[in-house]
């Protein structure tokens, strides 16, 4: 799953060319590079800003070292804050690592229905790896919470921004 966000907010950090101003996109960039080279201090300093500006990739990297204990303390309810910042602005990744939470009850309340709404979003923008989890929670579930399910994704598709790519 690391592997999938890097190569997300890659993919997403070279879509910003074209769409952020210079600075913007060299911040996320630095924050990428220090990133691979294992320096998420540094990733976590370039992109807390960003993050804090609306920008989802940056917003999904904050996540992601909170999630992991990257740079920072380990706390899976800050990951989920900033994953919500960015899932709800399209972010897949961030969408698949959401539900990845719910399914644990790990920073937020476990929910299968939860999951799988956000897994099976992940996976209507574009995240390959969103059916395995969307899949797995709906073999929690009953009738009733997968109608739920369907009915949170229904609505959350038709009031969202496509995705980012």
């Amino acid at each position: 799953m690391r592997r999938t966000l890097i190569a997300g907010l890659i993919a997403l950090g070279t879509a910003a060319v074209t769409a952020e101003s210079p600075a913007i996109t060299q911040d996320f960039r630095s924050g990428l590079s220090a990133y691979n080279t294992g320096d998420y201090a540094r990733a976590f300093h370039d992109w807390l800003g960003l993050a804090e500006q609306g920008d989802p990739a940056a917003q999904a990297g904050i996540g992601f070292l909170f999630h992991k204990g990257l740079g920072v303390t380990q706390d899976d309810a800050e990951a989920a804050t900033w994953f919500v910042k960015a899932a709800e602005q399209g972010q897949a990744e961030a969408q698949l690592l959401l539900g990845t939470l719910f399914f644990f009850g790990k920073g937020v309340p476990q929910s299968y229905v939860s999951a799988f709404a956000w897994c099976d979003i992940a996976g209507t923008n574009g995240q390959s790896d969103a059916s395995e989890c969307r899949d797995v929670a709906l073999e929690h579930m009953t009738a009733d919470e997968t109608a739920q399910s369907f009915k949170i994704v229904t609505d959350w598709l038709g009031r969202l921004p496509r995705p980012l790519r």
